[in-house]
């Protein structure tokens, strides 16, 4: 075979091996400015795909419907996290260092993720506590006839929606809910 046809050959191999991962690095969904890559996504699918193993459940198979399902369901969750992590700038919300350590010590199997290079956990933790500040934040000021907990939940119901109304979210083709 000619040098220029074992390049394009070697050229695309690596397409279609690229295409069989869901791709390289490229962005999959646009949060507001914010774009979150495959590289992400394949993080959490990896994530799921070892608790998978590791309980003894199935795992669906790269390629197939259920995988794709499966994914995009997974990039739903990305898509919630930086939702969070962009409703709390808005608000000024921090995560407090000392409490995201505690919360990762006394979670099972934290440490044992974070060494590995898996930072679901810690991701995890932090989506956690940003939605705890923002609750806070929104709901300080919630009273009404109803109990209060009814209020804190309306007022914290019609932050969410108004976020998600203002938040533009675009997926990538292949990528969307449903698709």
């Amino acid at each position: 075979m000619p040098r220029t046809g074992a390049l394009a050959a070697a050229a695309l191999c690596v397409l279609l091996l690229g295409g069989c991962s869901g791709g390289g690095g490229g962005d999959v969904v646009h949060v507001g400015k914010t774009a979150l890559t495959q590289k992400q996504l394949d993080a959490v699918v990896a994530h799921f795909r070892t608790v998978a193993k590791a309980e003894g459940q199935p795992f669906p198979a790269a390629g197939t419907s259920a995988f794709r399902q499966l994914r995009n369901r997974l990039l739903g969750l990305l898509v919630y996290r930086e939702e969070l992590k962009q409703a709390a700038e808005r608000l000024g919300v921090k995560v407090d260092q000392d409490e995201l350590t505690r919360r990762l010590a006394a979670s099972k199997g934290g440490e044992s993720e974070s060494a590995a290079g898996d930072t679901s956990a810690h991701d995890s933790v932090v989506a956690q506590l940003l939605y705890e500040g923002i609750f806070q934040k929104v709901t300080r000021n919630a009273h009404g006839s109803t109990p209060a907990e009814a209020a804190r939940n309306a007022a914290m119901a019609s932050f969410i929606a108004r976020f998600e109304r203002e938040t533009k979210v675009r997926y990538e083709p292949g990528y969307a809910p449903g698709s």
